[in-house]
């Protein structure tokens, strides 16, 4: 039985006593998929920001107020346009009733209802792309001041 052990652990110390105890280790390396940047956001998804756009056009003091939600509150913001992707039946309402505390949200709801409708529904009609936008921090902010930001707010151009 002893004679059995050393042979098994000569057995094991063989390669290391054959390659000079240098051991070579191979690394299987995946490409790196580094996610694009948000500048390009707008040629990724072109409908879908041709119509968030409109959407910005249409009611541009609710989405100043978006854009102001999203700069303080990503987290939020993000959850939001998640909800909306993945509740395609209930309305907004039952989106405010478990987040009464969000302020800025419920102002928007209260005030801007018709915008805050038609956001949810342009997230529903472009789930990838409104959840690729607010997986960068305070993605709706940066498209609303760099993307649309001749069209809505103090700088707004009107033909």
């Amino acid at each position: 039985m002893r004679m059995k052990v050393y042979w098994q652990s000569a057995f094991l110390l063989l390669p290391l006593l054959v390659l000079g105890c240098q051991a070579r280790v191979v690394v299987h390396a995946r490409p790196v998929v580094q996610e694009e940047g948000i500048e390009g956001w707008e040629h990724r998804h072109p409908e879908a920001s041709r119509e968030l756009g409109q959407w910005v056009r249409t009611h541009p003091e609710a989405a100043e107020r978006f854009f102001d939600w999203d700069s303080h509150h990503p987290g939020a913001a993000k959850a939001f346009v998640g909800w909306a992707s993945h509740h395609p039946g209930e309305n907004i309402d039952a989106f405010a009733r478990t987040h009464r505390e969000w302020d800025e949200f419920n102002w928007i709801m209260e005030h801007r209802r018709p915008a805050a409708n038609g956001f949810m529904q342009w997230c529903r009609r472009y789930p990838e792309a409104s959840e690729r936008l607010m997986n960068y921090p305070a993605g709706l902010h940066w498209a609303g001041h760099h993307t649309y930001q001749n069209d809505w707010g103090p700088g707004r151009i009107t033909n």
